[in-house]
């Protein structure tokens, strides 16, 4: 199965799908309610942005939804680092949902997709957000170095790569 429809799944209660049009508001609001965002100085607009973006290839975006709520989003590229890798650019969960396994499914989801299409994923995680570095790390990302003053001044960025081997494989 290949295609972000080919990721909608049910896990419980929740489902696991391909963001819709229709879905961007809902994304933006909960990407606004997440406290992190604020640190880089969210607004509506720019999430609005980021969702609708993610209707378009190359980007892609899923949403975990249960009873009619989107609980959860994230939005990745499968060869959006160097042209050749996948990246995953944002992934929020509801503050009342999480723990709930939801950027788990979120994470296997995109990254199932990544990986047929190539051996590598990037991420960039705040260097201060120490609960999604030790997330990433258990999920088999490696840092691989720090990017200051990149996406807003005075943070640190982490890039984070999981991998399988490298592109071109040599026998």
């Amino acid at each position: 199965m290949a295609g972000a429809s080919a990721q909608a799944g049910e896990y419980g209660r929740v489902t696991i799908r391909p963001m819709r049009e229709a879905d961007v508001n809902a994304c933006a609001a909960l990407m606004l309610a997440i406290p992190l965002w604020a640190e880089y100085a969210m607004t509506a607009e720019r999430a609005r942005a980021t969702f609708a973006g993610a209707l378009r290839a190359p980007a892609r975006g899923l949403v975990a939804e249960e009873d009619g709520r989107i609980k959860g989003f994230i939005v990745y590229s499968v060869a959006g680092t160097f042209d050749h890798s996948g990246y995953v650019r944002a992934v929020g969960v509801a503050p009342d949902a999480q723990g709930q396994g939801i950027g788990l499914r979120l994470m296997d989801s995109a990254e199932g997709e990544i990986l047929r299409a190539g051996p590598n994923v990037f991420l960039l995680v705040s260097a201060w957000n120490v609960d999604a570095r030790r997330f990433y790390e258990r999920r088999g990302y490696h840092q691989i170095g720090e990017i200051p003053d990149y996406v807003r001044s005075g943070i640190t960025e982490i890039l984070y790569r999981k991998t399988l081997g490298p592109i071109e494989r040599r026998e």
